[in-house]
């Protein structure tokens, strides 16, 4: 294949597939387009690339980022030259933020069109800016440069989307005229770089080295804490970069007294697991609406592993306590520190911390861990009351119902967008099962390209996810329901329609009803079931909790995918999210 590529178009591009797959990049995400089509058609014609087309940059880049996501490793994308570039900026945003390897592979113009009004030319250099870890720029493939370049340049590309904090990387591919597989004569394959050929390997191995942790000075650290120590371990979101932080969760279980805010993201949730010496609080939003919960909770010493924490709640609290030790843990440089509380960073997974740690104390569990235990079970109690009160379909009780019924199918996925319902779901998620992978694009939060990126997701872990996702986030990302139709794509993608942004009512914008509706809330007045229709995707929209439930179970096992729309009030979701932080905070009146 490569020692018969027909033009140097073609060789460069075999080049540049090939090796993106042998350094372990097999999947390729590809936007039609002509100044790209060196790259797509040796993409399609290698053998041992995985291929994915979808017409939408925006939304193709955002499935890349799922496959990522999943995969745990780099995907790549494809496309053309000009504003397709410039589609991808989103989920490139959101991707180094969340520290989500992607390589992006961008067709261009040659230097004479550039600058000099040619069609669909645009300035694509260093056009991500800080948003990607490293930018190459390959010149238009020229005989007189040897083929080698073209080969590091892509070991090195990988090697920086990969490394410590991994991240999206970009090389700029400028090709001449001609873009089909034709043109010139046979090109054959280059003497210098015949060993290669003859390999399987990469053309550079890069081996990342990694920082050893002062073991000691942790251990120093621990037994400098009385034993009594009030110790609250802060669980961030699950960034890639740290893909084993669910299992941290067994060895924190073997600390005496120590108790777990563990993020709904993190996987590092735990229920019904046994005799355990920590306390893990998985409602601790529900928990902090209560002031006799946030004088009581006071901790000595602060462990925060893994990323950022959705709930703003706690990182208020957080930002208010005083512990003497606040101490970051993370496997990236990167601050990570808004409240600037810091006190202690050490770069290292959280399985090394927690190993290093010299001390666990003896004996039972302090009297500060056992009420906030039992303040836990009186909100999960007060929850459960409010809940079980309500027959019509609510958000919150959405959010419930899902947990219950993943408890079906525990080895399911669950892909939650931004704005209410990942924050439904992480505050009234204490029903899902433990270790329930959930994923969301909470590097930048952007409501853009969830349906894609959980398509994406999907695509990659060969398995069944369900995705919630708010109207608002699903109306600007349709053209991605033609992804759910790919194959391996089994997805359940639960619509809360409100006819709005319900989330706005949360704030004090909400106040200003002369402005709110119109240009806050934006109500919309569109239902789903025309898009389910035009894509070809089975679609209900039940009214009760026993009519999800049923459509629930019947989607999951169509072995397809489904679109289920609930439709809810959103002046009723707040006065019942209110009755809900009411009960709680009632139930810890004697606390």
């Amino acid at each position: 294949m490569i020692a018969d590529a027909p033009n140097l178009n073609a060789l460069w591009a075999e080049l540049i597939i090939e090796e993106l797959i042998r350094n372990g990049v097999d999947c390729f995400v590809i936007s039609p387009g002509s100044r790209s089509a060196p790259l797509t058609v040796a993409a399609a014609r290698n053998p041992r690339a995985k291929t994915v087309v979808h017409y939408d940059e925006r939304g193709a880049a955002f499935f890349a980022l799922g496959v990522a996501k999943a995969l745990g490793g780099p995907c790549a994308l494809i496309c053309t030259s000009g504003t397709a570039v410039a589609n991808y900026f989103p989920a490139i945003v959101e991707a180094s933020m969340s520290y989500v390897p992607l390589v992006v592979l961008t067709a261009d113009r040659p230097p004479e069109l550039q600058n000099a009004g040619a069609n669909q030319t645009i300035n694509q250099t260093h056009i991500y800016g800080p948003y990607v870890r490293h930018f190459a720029a390959m010149p238009c493939p020229d005989a007189q440069i040897p083929l080698e370049f073209v080969l590091t340049t892509v070991d090195h590309a990988v090697f920086a989307a990969r490394r410590s904090p991994p991240g999206p990387v970009h090389v700029n591919c400028a090709f001449r005229e001609p873009l089909a597989t034709d043109g010139e004569p046979g090109k054959r394959c280059a003497d210098s770089i015949r060993s290669w050929a003859d390999s399987n390997s990469p053309y550079t191995t890069h081996a990342d080295s990694m920082i050893d942790l002062d073991r000691g000075a942790v251990g120093a650290l621990a037994r400098t804490l009385k034993h009594d120590a009030k110790v609250l371990v802060v669980v961030g979101q699950n960034a890639n970069m740290d893909s084993r932080l669910g299992s941290i969760a067994v060895p924190l279980t073997s600390f005496d007294g120590w108790v777990v805010f563990a993020d709904v993201t993190s996987g590092a949730r735990l229920d019904e697991a046994g005799p355990v010496k920590s306390v893990s609080i998985d409602n601790y939003e529900l928990l902090l609406h209560s002031p006799k919960f946030r004088d009581y909770c006071q901790p000595d010493v602060v462990i925060h592993c893994g990323g950022p924490v959705l709930s703003k709640r706690l990182q208020e609290h957080l930002a208010l306590v005083r512990p003497q030790y606040f101490m970051r843990v993370a496997s990236h440089p990167d601050r990570n520190d808004p409240y600037h509380r810091v006190t202690h960073r050490f770069r290292c997974s959280p399985e090394e911390f927690l190993s290093a740690w010299a001390s666990k104390s003896e004996g039972p569990p302090s009297d500060w861990t056992l009420r906030l235990a039992i303040a836990s079970e009186r909100a999960h109690d007060a929850l459960r009351k409010v809940s079980n009160d309500q027959r019509k379909l609510s958000e919150p009780g959405l959010a419930i119902l899902i947990g219950q019924l993943l408890r079906e199918s525990p080895n399911d996925a669950v892909y939650v967008g931004n704005s209410m319902p990942v924050r439904d779901l992480d505050m009234y998620g204490g029903f899902l099962p433990s270790g329930t992978r959930v994923v969301a694009n909470r590097g930048a939060s952007g409501i853009d390209g969830n349906i894609a990126t959980a398509a994406g997701y999907a695509k990659a872990c060969d398995g069944h996810v369900v995705a919630v996702i708010g109207d608002l986030a699903a109306l600007p990302d349709l053209n991605s329901l033609a992804l759910l139709k790919q194959e391996g794509v089994q997805i359940t993608l639960i619509v809360i329609n409100n006819d709005g942004g319900g989330i706005f009512h949360f704030l004090p914008i909400a106040e200003h009803k002369d402005v709110f509706e119109k240009y806050f809330a934006t109500p919309h007045g569109v239902h789903f079931e025309d898009a389910a229709r035009m894509f070809g995707l089975p679609y209900a929209r039940p009214a009760t909790k026993d009519e999800f439930v049923e459509s629930y179970r019947k989607a999951r096992a169509s072995g397809g995918s489904s679109i289920i729309e609930v439709v809810t009030d959103r002046e009723e979701n707040l006065k019942l999210h209110r009755r809900i932080s009411d009960a709680v905070v009632k139930a810890l009146e004697d606390l």
